[in-house]
């Protein structure tokens, strides 16, 4: 309890911080981050005995982004939720009141396949329990491919992808109207096709969670009713 009380002494001290890639990303933009970070590390700190202060100040880094106000209470403690489930390849980043997650399809598909592989099934319905215990927000699932193949071929897959995902999240009890799927194939890539690293970068699905219209009408002082995830 005494541990309980300090953490939430010290994410209050973070205040406004930083916008930033999750400590699983290889690179990432920092604005601010002095705040979230210090805090962060004290965190880490605290639950980790003095071991996981690095790791903390990371993590600080990201869930302090938006500081007070109701959306960015209930979305900086999402992030932190969803840092517990995400893998090493996993990256995840705040984009205002977004919270934008990048899994890699490598570790979820098999090539040319659209077919969740055992692994990324159980990391989905772990991600869809954290979407259940914050139900005020929309997700987008977005497919993505490298250049290899035709471009419908790639627009195909990439949209079964990303179905294929939505279809485990609602399996595992996120309402389908909360969802929207498309998939982009290989229209928006984020590295060169030219090497094996950046096809690997290019095969992703994408998923960004944002604050429904009702949570952001009682951001702008209509009546609401918002209570916290228990």
């Amino acid at each position: 309890m005494g541990q309980t009380l300090v953490v939430v002494t010290a994410l209050s001290l973070a205040g406004c911080s930083a916008v930033q890639e999750n400590p699983r990303a290889a690179k990432g933009t920092v604005i601010g981050a002095a705040t979230g970070a210090g805090a962060g590390a004290a965190i880490g700190a605290i639950v980790g005995g003095g071991k996981g202060a690095g790791k903390g100040a990371a993590i600080g880094a990201v869930v302090g982004a938006l500081g007070g106000g109701t959306i960015g209470h209930y979305m900086d403690r999402q992030a932190r939720e969803m840092e517990q489930v995400l893998s090493e390849q996993d990256r995840m980043r705040r984009e205002q009141e977004r919270l934008h997650v990048v899994m890699a399809s490598d570790v979820m598909f098999e090539s040319g396949k659209a077919y969740l592989q055992p692994g990324a099934r159980d990391k989905l319905r772990r991600f869809a329990d954290v979407l259940n215990r914050y139900p005020r927000t929309n997700v987008e699932i977005i497919g993505h491919t490298d250049s290899r193949g035709s471009d419908e071929s790639n627009y195909d897959l990439s949209e079964r992808r990303a179905r294929a995902v939505a279809d485990e999240l609602a399996a595992a009890g996120v309402v389908p109207s909360r969802m929207a799927v498309r998939g982009e194939g290989e229209s928006r890539p984020l590295a060169t096709n030219d090497t094996t690293e950046g096809r690997a970068q290019n095969r992703r699905v994408e998923i960004n969670v944002d604050p429904d219209r009702g949570l952001r009408a009682e951001e702008s002082g209509q009546p609401g009713g918002y209570e916290e995830p228990r």
